[in-house]
């Protein structure tokens, strides 16, 4: 799996590529919680790239929407590949997610900057 984080004004993204599994999805969970740590109003997460989409990267995205919401902040998943969709569709949880096909209003194209190496932790 392949990480990264920009924060450009009030949008906040986070990229994603490769395998999210039971190895690695407590990364992005942790990432997650840190950017919504920050009272951060828009956070989208781009999932374009990611092959691989097992229960706990579920798991990590239902607790960072409701961390968002309950800090008044808001989580939106941008062109989620059709392994994401199809995994948050058959779970039933496809509904409770904003998707957007267009890049945040600051127009940078976000895309994963490096690998997480197996047992690194996220930044």
């Amino acid at each position: 799996m392949w990480l990264s984080c920009e924060v450009h004004g009030d949008v906040t993204t986070v990229s994603v590529a490769g395998e999210v599994d039971l190895s690695n999805a407590h990364l992005l969970a942790e990432l997650l919680e840190n950017v919504a740590g920050v009272r951060a109003p828009l956070v989208v997460v781009q999932l374009a790239e990611v092959t691989f989409f097992g229960a706990h990267g579920i798991e990590a995205l239902v607790r960072a929407r409701r961390l968002l919401t309950e800090r008044g902040g808001k989580l939106v998943l941008h062109r989620p590949s059709r392994v994401v969709r199809r995994v948050l569709d058959v779970t039933g949880t496809l509904p409770g997610f904003e998707i957007v096909t267009r890049l945040p209003p600051d127009g940078v194209d976000h895309r994963p900057a490096r690998p997480v190496a197996p047992g690194e932790r996220g930044s």
